[in-house]
């Protein structure tokens, strides 16, 4: 509720995770929106990583493209599959082959569509795919992929190039347990979150106004990177909490007594 806290941690093996970014946004901004401002302040400190964990609301094929392209930055997280259809429960987009040089779209059949046009969805250039009713009309699998009765051929919007193959790589990466077992470092952020919401009070803001409120977000992290520093045992692969209940738990194993 007023104000969003974007954190940017590092993390790497052997290494504290300390939150080298905070951007602070009204509560009602999408995420995606404040993901290219962060990779510029990034850049511009020289602490753009080679590859960045986010949540699925920070992802499309379009942010991704432009992290790699104008950041060098590797956008890991994972891309909205295609919606599930009733109408058309046969094929997918990703089931058809684009000719990117012919400009044309080949169904699972064989099936070869005419040129595709340029159009635009949602303010976004798209192309446009139709296939004719006489090429669609006769096949068995007409009603499972068109989802119409009337004969009608079928319809396939695809992104620009570039990101409609980002889209289809993605998509099907994601199903991959290799890209799970890589996506899960992100989970740390979760345990970040809990951390400067219950441990520091994020959560409760201290000021009006946003501008106050993104300082209490940098010194809540600012304080959060210190007692991680002060905790981190170069010997392990994680930061440990020193508290009594540790040096209680250590005691025991080693077979000594406390008070």
């Amino acid at each position: 509720m007023g104000c969003k806290d974007h954190q940017t941690e590092t993390c790497d093996d052997g290494l504290p995770n300390v939150i080298v970014h905070v951007a602070t946004t009204p509560a009602p901004g999408q995420d995606i929106d404040a993901l290219e401002p962060i990779h510029t302040d990034l850049t511009a400190r020289d602490l753009a990583p080679a590859e960045r964990l986010v949540d699925g609301g920070y992802v499309t094929p379009a942010t991704v493209h432009r992290a790699r392209t104008e950041h060098g930055i590797d956008l890991v997280g994972p891309v909205r599959v295609a919606p599930a259809s009733r109408s058309r429960p046969g094929f997918n987009k990703e089931d058809f082959q684009p000719n990117w040089t012919e400009r044309t779209l080949t169904c699972p059949n064989g099936a070869t569509s005419p040129p595709w046009k340029p159009t635009l969805a949602d303010g976004q250039p798209r192309l446009s795919v139709l296939f004719p009713r006489a090429t669609c009309r006769p096949c068995e699998d007409r009603l499972q992929c068109t989802g119409n009765v009337d004969g009608k051929g079928r319809h396939v919007l695809l992104l620009p190039q570039p990101l409609q193959e980002i889209q289809h790589r993605v998509r099907k990466e994601q199903q991959t347990r290799t890209w799970h077992d890589r996506y899960a470092l992100r989970a740390g952020c979760e345990a970040t979150v809990s951390e400067t919401v219950h441990a520091h009070g994020l959560r409760h803001c201290r000021y009006h106004g946003i501008a106050k409120t993104h300082v209490q977000h940098v010194l809540t992290a600012a304080g959060t990177n210190i007692v991680r520093l002060q905790q981190h045992q170069p010997d392990n692969d994680r930061t440990k909490d020193a508290t009594r209940f540790t040096h209680l738990c250590q005691q025991l194993s080693d077979g000594t007594r406390t008070r």
